[in-house]
């Protein structure tokens, strides 16, 4: 009977965590980090409650503030928010971004022509600021591909090291001496 309960109790408290466990997994993001992960490409497409843009100046990472216009991006757009009293926040805006995009700019109807390797990139590289760089995914297919590489020559040599040696030729019957 102990045993039973014992069971019983540990299937209960599996159940408990795991019904506790899924909550928090499925919780939703900061404001503040989405408006990181949307910041990430050097725009703020959408608009987002001014405490939004205080929080992600606060959480603003050293190397960010340092190698970046991170700081300055959001606190232009923080001002904008501010200016146009939107503190509900909202859908992304429409093509008018907050913050210009950085680089080139083309002519409105003008269409930028990307390479194939440009718009491959386009389509592999990372989504958001948390997502893996590209080049990261690249030397670990090198590395994935390396180690199979490795392992069919392992195979390969057991495959030929099993496989049966031949026998040594008989030796012919002795000529016969009967006359």
């Amino acid at each position: 009977m102990p045993k039973i309960r014992l069971l019983l109790l540990s299937v209960l408290v599996l159940v408990a965590l795991l019904t506790f466990g899924a909550g928090s997994a499925a919780a939703k993001a900061p404001c503040w980090k989405t408006l990181m992960n949307d910041w990430y490409d050097g725009r703020i497409d959408g608009t987002y409650k001014v405490s939004c843009y205080k929080e992600a100046i606060r959480h603003l990472p050293q190397d960010l503030q340092d190698y970046s216009q991170a700081r300055s991006d959001l606190s232009r757009a923080l001002l904008a928010a501010i200016a146009t009293n939107d503190r509900s926040g909202g859908p992304p805006m429409s093509d008018n971004s907050l913050v210009p995009p950085r680089g080139k700019r083309h002519l409105q109807g003008t269409k930028k022509d990307e390479s194939f390797w440009e718009r491959v990139a386009n389509k592999l590289g990372p989504g958001n600021a948390t997502s893996i760089p590209l080049p990261l995914m690249i030397l670990a297919g090198v590395g994935l591909l390396l180690v199979a590489a490795a392992g069919a020559s392992v195979a390969a040599r057991r495959i030929q090291a099993r496989r049966a040696e031949p026998q040594p030729a008989t030796i012919p019957p002795a000529p016969d001496h009967r006359k």
